[in-house]
């Protein structure tokens, strides 16, 4: 349970992370952010940096946001993730008919998901953790995606991969290695250690 001496907030509008975290048993307020995510990917691939190192920044950069708008108290949890295709970004289709192109170069082949969370005391960061998960998806057949896209619909627009691990998506892979919580956007066991640490949560 959280306790009442801290104000837990999620710097993001994600339903996946928000379900992890209250099935979970916490307390939370959600303040979503916007941030210039496609300026930030391409400053730090400007600056050489990994995926990894870009999901962090980004993670970073939706905490600090969310500090200027809260008070110096404040536990802030905040998180991104970057599919990593042997070292190709993939973002958020915009259309179904990107979403659909992403499939089929995914099909058959192995991918990661860099999954980057912070936590932030205010503006000051005192934890972060980095999961790379591996997903291989199987060589399903070009009827089985369209069945998919069309059940699916707009909602794989909100998806890094355009799938829902948490939903139908699951048909689409034949191995996942790593943190399940992580796929979904999450990696809860050390979230939850790191509050237990800052003496947020019942120990």
């Amino acid at each position: 349970m959280t306790t009442l001496s801290t104000s837990l907030i999620l710097a993001s509008g994600s339903l996946a992370r928000r379900v992890l975290l209250e099935e979970s048993g916490l307390t939370i307020q959600l303040r979503p952010v916007d941030v210039d995510e496609e300026s930030l990917r391409r400053a730090c691939e400007a600056a050489g940096k990994s995926l990894g190192e870009t999901a962090m920044a980004l993670a970073e950069a939706k905490a600090v946001k969310s500090a200027e708008r809260g008070e110096e108290t404040d536990l802030i949890i905040a998180a991104d993730q970057i599919l990593d295709l042997e070292g190709e970004a993939f973002a958020k289709p915009k259309t179904l008919e990107e979403a659909q192109n992403h499939l089929r170069t995914l099909r058959g082949r192995t991918h990661r998901l860099q999954t980057a969370v912070v936590l932030y005391r205010g503006r000051r960061k005192i934890w972060s953790n980095l999961a790379v998960p591996e997903l291989t998806m199987r060589l399903f057949s070009d009827m089985f995606l369209e069945a998919y896209l069309e059940r699916e619909g707009t909602t794989l627009l909100g998806c890094v991969g355009a799938y829902r691990l948490e939903g139908p998506g699951v048909q689409l892979f034949s191995s996942i290695c790593g943190d399940h919580d992580a796929v979904l956007g999450l990696q809860r066991l050390p979230l939850l250690e790191a509050l237990r640490v800052q003496n947020a949560l019942l120990t």
